[in-house]
Formats: structure tokens, sequence, C-alpha cells
């Protein structure tokens, strides 16, 4: 079956996972790796998966990879996932890459879709990218090619976290009220960031 959007798909897998005490890629929940959880729900919307990680990390990151993804290495020395994107903009084949989080094992596919749909466009935003009360949820987000010089510089300019190149493009911010009109009970957020959240979090739906 054909890709439904001529997009790239970046999971970001490179994190320490200090919380965790493990990398989150290969932990399996309910009898799946996070990784394959994300994959499985994006992979079918795109026509490029990619994995990114750390360059001391890419024998293990081979190892663990779907069938059909592509590995590829942060390009830069600076740390934080804002370099995982770099590499994902510099190395994608389109020129709309959604990225995400490893460990994000709840997506709904309709979110993703959505998303996409708004992205792709010559009259798209750079950037879409959810924002609630908590802040921007930048590691589930569309980032064109077109980001890339604004990326670029901010790592140049030291240790950013993703948001700071935001007001150097055009960013198009979708409300909790309409990422619920698509993922009504926001499970598509849900993230394991300790050892507990594998025993709370609701089962994939």
């Amino acid at each position: 079956m054909s890709a439904s959007f001529a997009a790239t798909a970046a999971i970001l897998i490179g994190g320490h996972s200090r919380r965790m005490g493990q990398d989150k890629a290969s932990l399996v929940w309910r009898e799946k790796s996070l990784l394959l959880r994300v994959f499985e729900r994006v992979a079918p919307l795109v026509d490029e998966v990619l994995l990114v990680v750390r360059p001391d990390r890419l024998a293990w990151a081979e190892n663990l990879a779907p069938a059909g993804t592509r590995v590829i290495t942060d390009q830069l020395q600076a740390q934080g996932p804002l370099v995982g994107i770099h590499a994902a903009l510099s190395q994608a084949q389109n020129d709309r890459v959604m990225i995400l989080a490893c460990d994000m094992p709840n997506l709904q596919v309709g979110l993703l879709e959505a998303m996409l749909e708004e992205a792709i466009g010559p009259h798209a935003a750079d950037v879409v990218v959810p924002k609630t009360t908590h802040g921007f949820e930048p590691l589930l987000a569309v980032y064109g090619v077109s980001c890339l010089e604004a990326v670029a510089k901010t790592l140049a300019a030291g240790p950013s976290r993703i948001p700071a190149f935001f007001p150097q493009v055009r960013v198009s911010i979708w409300s909790e009220e309409k990422l619920r009109s698509f993922d009504s009970e926001l499970l598509s957020l849900l993230n394991f960031n300790n050892p507990e959240d594998l025993n709370s979090s609701p089962d994939p739906v």
C-alpha cells in the first residue's frame, strides 16, 4: 500500500534515558517495544522512516531498527533533541519531516494524519506543533526542511530547547482544543519517563 503523504517520519531514539534507567526505544511494554509501537502507527502514513541516534549508538540502533527504516546519526556535537531534528532535516528525502519521540506508544493515527495534511502544501507553515497548558510538544510535530538554517543558527549559539528557533520561522500552533478534536483523551501525548509510568499508563488504543 502506498504512503498517504510524501513526507518523512523521524523517530528520535538517541536520548540518555537517565530517569528510566535503560534505553526507551528497546523497552518492551505490553509485549512490544516502544519503538515498534511508534513505528507501526506512523509508517503507513509516510514514504520514509528515519531513526535518529547518537553516533556512538549506531550499531545498537541498526540491530533494533524495524525493516524499512533508515538509521542516521547526529551530525553536530551539541546535546539535546534539537540536534536530532537537525540531522533529520539534513538527511530526509522529503520537504516535510514528522519528528516523534520513541516513548509515545499511544499515538493516534487520526491526529498524525491531520497534522501531516496541514503541513504539506505550498502555503503551509514551517512548523506544525501542538501546545497545551504544559507548553509546546515539539517531539510530536512536523517541520519543514525550510527550518534547517534557523535550527543550525540556534545550535551554533549554544545548547537550546527546541522552541528556541520558532521565532525565526512560521509556526502553526495546535491548541489543546484542536488536538482533542482528533484525540479526545490526548493519548498521543502520553510518554514514559520512569519505570513507574509503565504500570500507570493505559493500555494501547
